[in-house]
């Protein structure tokens, strides 16, 4: 004996639903993040407001002294990563620390500045080799320079002018 057919009129097929219908309950979540997302947009600008927290006075020996910059230039050569340290030429990376600690005598970190510029073609791991002696020595004022758009040599960058100088 065969089964009648099952009943598919609405009553029947609603009958069969159970549980919360999730579809409005999505459409609200999605009108909050939109609406979340889009306030972003306009709360932006009060994250660069200005504080009033106090400043940290710098220490008298690093006004007294003048700031001091020394250019690194990065060349491969023939015989691997060579750097010109200001005046110095084919000075190794691992004769880097010797060169640079003569600067440090009898001033204070924050006041000596090294710009890095490798030339294209520079291994990378040699760039983070100058990178890592900088920070050995404890220097504040390093950071890698595109070579094209280096200042030269004589000029001053804004970064290590005294406050108040123009």
């Amino acid at each position: 004996m065969s089964k009648p057919f099952r009943k598919r009129n609405a009553l029947a097929v609603h009958e069969m639903h159970y549980g919360p219908n999730m579809t409005p309950m999505v459409d609200v979540v999605m009108v909050i993040l939109i609406f979340f997302m889009s306030s972003t947009g306009i709360l932006g600008p009060e994250w660069f407001l200005k504080s009033s927290l106090p400043t940290v006075k710098p220490n008298a020996t690093a006004v007294n002294q003048e700031t001091k910059r020394v250019n690194i230039r990065m060349r491969v050569t023939p015989n691997g990563t060579r750097l010109e340290v200001d005046d110095r030429k084919d000075v190794p990376i691992d004769g880097l620390a010797a060169v640079l600690r003569p600067f440090l005598d009898g001033r204070s970190p924050e006041t000596l500045i090294v710009p890095i510029m490798p030339d294209p073609g520079t291994p990378y791991d040699d760039v983070v080799r100058v990178h890592e002696i900088c920070e050995r020595l404890q220097l504040k004022k390093y950071g890698l320079i595109n070579p094209a758009e280096a200042p030269d040599a004589q000029s001053t960058p804004a970064m290590s002018r005294p406050e108040g100088a123009k």
